[in-house]
C-alpha cells in the first residue's frame, strides 16, 4: 500500500510538472490532487490557458462569492455513487431552499453547510451540493454565456467566477434542460454548465448549430456535480420570472430551482429519439465526443461568437493583468 501511495504522489507529480510546462508558468487553478472524474480524466494533465489565469475563486467580491466560485469550479465531487434526479428533485430542493432561513434572496449565503444535505430522498439517502448526480432529458438551448455576441473578446463584463476574462474561451456553456423535448415554458427548465478550466475542445464546440438538430430529438444524460447558485431566484410558484432584490429587483431569468449541475462531468447522448428505448438499453448511450463522427461531419462550426480566440484575454476583474505571454501555447483545436 506505501508503495503504491508513493506512486500516486509521483504520478501527481509529473501531471502538475506537464501541465506547468505547457505555458511555461504556474498553473493557478487547482484540482483535487487526483484524475479528473469521469469523461474529463484524460484531460488532467491537459489545462487550458485559463487555468492558468484564474484561479478557482475567480474575481473577488466577496467572501460569500468566493465560496459560490470555489464550488461552480468544484472537481472533487464523489462519482462512486450517482444519483438519479429528475424535475420534480429539483423542485423538491427549490422548496427546501426557499425556506432555510439562513439562505439569501439573490445572493450567495455566508455559509453553505446547510445545502450539503438539504433534502432526504425516498430511499432515505440525503442529497444536497457537492453529491454528483445524472439527469436524463433534452437540451432547449446551448450558449457561451457572458459573452458579448457582437464583440466577444473586448464587449461584455465577463463573470467573476471567470476573473471577468472576456471571450468563449474562458467562460461557461450553459444548457438548458427540460423532461419534454417541446418544452413552452422555461420555468420547467433546469441549469446545467460546462466550465472552461480543463474543458475538452469538443465540448468547447457544445453549443455548435451542427449539433441544434440532433438535440431536438434525442435524449442526453448529464452527469455532474449537484450545486446552488445563490445569486439568482427561481421562477415564483405561479411559474412566472422571479423578482431579484439582489439587483434592484429585476426580473431573474427563467428556471425551475436555482439548483444546477455544475461543472458537468460527463455528457451521454442516445442513439434513439424515443427517451423509453434510452432508459432501456445501457448501450444506446454514447460520449458527446462520438456525435461529429455519427454525423459524417467532416468539421463542425463554432457558434458565431466563439469565432474569435486569443491567449491574451481582457479582463474587467479591478486589478487583474496579465502575466508574461508564454514561450509556448497550444491553439484551441476547432
Amino acid at each position: 500500500m506505501k508503495a503504491r501511495f508513493i506512486h500516486t504522489l509521483l504520478l501527481v507529480a509529473a501531471i502538475v510538472s506537464l501541465a506547468q510546462s505547457t505555458f511555461g508558468q504556474q498553473l493557478k487553478f487547482k484540482t483535487c490532487n487526483k484524475p479528473l472524474p469521469l469523461q474529463l480524466k484524460p484531460f488532467t494533465n491537459k489545462p487550458q490557458r485559463i487555468d492558468f489565469l484564474c484561479g478557482n475563486t475567480g474575481c473577488f467580491k466577496s467572501a460569500a462569492n468566493d465560496k459560490q466560485n470555489a464550488q461552480k469550479n468544484n472537481f472533487c465531487a464523489p462519482t462512486d455513487s450517482v444519483t438519479p434526479v429528475t424535475l420534480q428533485t429539483f423542485s423538491q430542493l427549490n422548496d427546501a431552499s426557499n425556506n432555510e432561513l439562513s439562505i439569501p434572496k439573490g445572493e450567495p449565503p455566508a455559509s453553505r453547510a446547510k445545502l450539503g444535505n438539504i433534502i432526504k430522498l425516498g430511499n432515505g439517502k440525503r442529497l444536497g451540493e457537492g453529491k454528483t448526480v445524472a439527469f436524463v432529458g433534452y437540451v432547449l438551448d446551448a450558449r457561451h454565456s457572458n459573452v458579448d455576441k457582437d464583440n466577444p473578446l473586448t464587449g461584455g463584463n465577463g463573470e467573476s467566477v471567470q476573473c471577468n476574462l472576456l471571450g468563449c474561451a474562458y467562460n461557461d456553456i450553459h444548457i438548458t434542460l427540460a423532461a419534454d423535448p417541446h418544452e413552452p415554458k422555461m420555468c420547467n427548465t433546469i441549469v446545467a454548465e460546462i466550465v472552461p478550466h480543463y474543458r475538452p475542445p469538443v465540448w468547447d464546440l457544445f453549443d455548435s448549430p451542427d449539433y441544434v438538430s440532433f438535440f431536438k430529438t434525442h435524449p442526453v444524460k448529464i452527469i455532474g456535480q449537484l450545486f446552488f447558485d445563490g445569486s439568482h431566484v427561481p421562477c415564483t410558484a405561479e411559474g412566472k420570472a422571479g423578482i431579484n432584490p439582489a439587483r434592484d429587483n429585476a426580473k431573474d431569468f427563467e428556471r425551475l430551482a436555482l439548483w444546477e449541475i455544475h461543472p458537468i462531468y460527463a455528457i451521454h447522448l442516445c442513439k434513439f429519439t424515443d427517451r423509453a428505448k434510452c432508459n432501456a438499453n445501457p448501450t444506446a448511450w454514447f460520449p458527446f465526443s462520438k456525435l461529429k463522427s455519427r454525423l459524417g461531419l467532416t468539421k463542425v462550426t463554432p457558434t458565431d461568437r466563439c469565432t474569435a480566440t486569443t491567449d491574451e484575454p481582457k479582463s474587467k476583474c479591478p486589478g487583474f493583468t496579465l502575466p508574461p505571454k508564454p514561450m509556448t501555447t497550444r491553439r484551441r483545436r476547432r
